[in-house]
């Protein structure tokens, strides 16, 4: 079974690493971070777990706005790194939702991977603190369109295409150790 196709329910974060993608997050602003997420997926729990995230450089033209994904890292990673599941990136001054281009970028790694991560700097609750506004999403693979189509939820995002693949939002779950 390819990862991507699993029947996902849920999304386990470790504490620890979620305190790491907010701490990038703001690292980073105003410009979008970015990066992996390493862990393990279990069917039998429908379930994956992320246990560390990976800082990748956002090489895009214009980071404010958009990211892309150093070639070089990125490659290394891929090649290197055993429990890839997943993608972050944040929206430093929108909402946690996949645009168009962030679709339009799926098509090219979403078989990779099975879960997509998005954040957004929250109000913050503390004078010190660094809440992070995070939206988690399964990737689905699609083939037959109108099959797909029928079947996901309907706050799903789709760009379609002769194969794609497409993002439904899935609860995430923070494990503290």
């Amino acid at each position: 079974m390819n990862p991507s196709d699993m029947a996902l329910e849920q999304l386990l974060l470790h504490a620890a690493v979620q305190q790491h993608i907010s701490d990038y997050t703001y690292d980073c602003l105003p410009q979008e971070a970015c990066g992996v997420l390493i862990g393990h997926s279990s069917a039998a729990r429908r379930s994956v777990t992320v246990t560390q995230f990976i800082p990748i450089k956002n090489t895009a033209e214009f980071p404010l706005h958009s990211f892309h994904l150093d070639p070089v890292e990125w490659t290394r990673l891929v090649l290197t790194e055993k429990g890839i599941v997943g993608l972050f990136h944040s929206h430093p001054h929108t909402f946690p939702e996949p645009s168009s281009e962030d679709l339009l970028q799926l098509q090219a790694f979403g078989g990779l991977l099975q879960v997509y991560a998005i954040g957004s700097p929250a109000p913050p609750n503390a004078p010190d603190s660094k809440p992070l506004q995070l939206h988690t999403y399964k990737i689905i693979r699609g083939k037959e369109t109108s099959e797909l189509l029928s079947n996901l939820p309907t706050n799903s995002w789709v760009r379609l295409g002769s194969e794609f693949h497409s993002l439904a939002p899935i609860p995430c779950k923070i494990i503290i150790e």
